[in-house]
């Protein structure tokens, strides 16, 4: 009875110390496709640092569609909308800062290689404004959908 009782205490401890690795500064489990992701997040990051319109939309499908969540279609947009409001932002946007923190990727649908990216962001953006520069901090949090193609990402919504 007491090896029976050993052997099951052992399995329980065993069992609780075999977490899944987690990329370093993340709590996103350190996998292949992962890494991918957070590496294309980077890209994605820079991207928007150098306040670059063409840069940013190069990282989208050319099907990247906006709803901005709502029902109102007047607020929808495509690719030549993203570039439209990116480089009207861009244009007012003097210095930039931006931290990304990646809280949770899943494989929405598989079979279409379509991966939801949840993450947290932190913007601190010097703005011109009529009456001066001003300094804007936003902190929220967002959701991308990514559709692999190949072996790399592009940003199907969410911009």
């Amino acid at each position: 009875m007491r090896f029976v009782v050993a052997t099951i205490l052992a399995s329980v401890v065993l069992g609780l110390g075999c977490k899944p690795a987690l990329i370093p500064g993340t709590s996103i489990e350190d996998t292949d496709d992962n890494r991918h992701v957070i590496e294309f997040l980077a890209k994605y990051r820079t991207a928007i640092l150098s306040r670059n319109p063409d840069q940013v939309v190069g990282l989208c499908t050319k099907d990247y569609f906006e709803d901005n969540g709502t029902a109102d279609q007047a607020d929808d947009y495509g690719i030549d909308g993203l570039k439209q409001k990116l480089s009207a932002d861009f244009s007012k946007t003097k210095d930039l800062q931006l931290e990304l923190i990646v809280q949770k990727i899943e494989r929405a649908e598989p079979a279409k290689n379509v991966v939801n990216v949840a993450y947290r962001y932190n913007e601190r953006a010097l703005v011109a404004f009529p009456a001066g520069e001003k300094w804007i901090s936003l902190t929220d949090v967002n959701r991308l959908v990514l559709k692999q193609v190949d072996d790399m990402f592009l940003i199907q919504s969410g911009l």
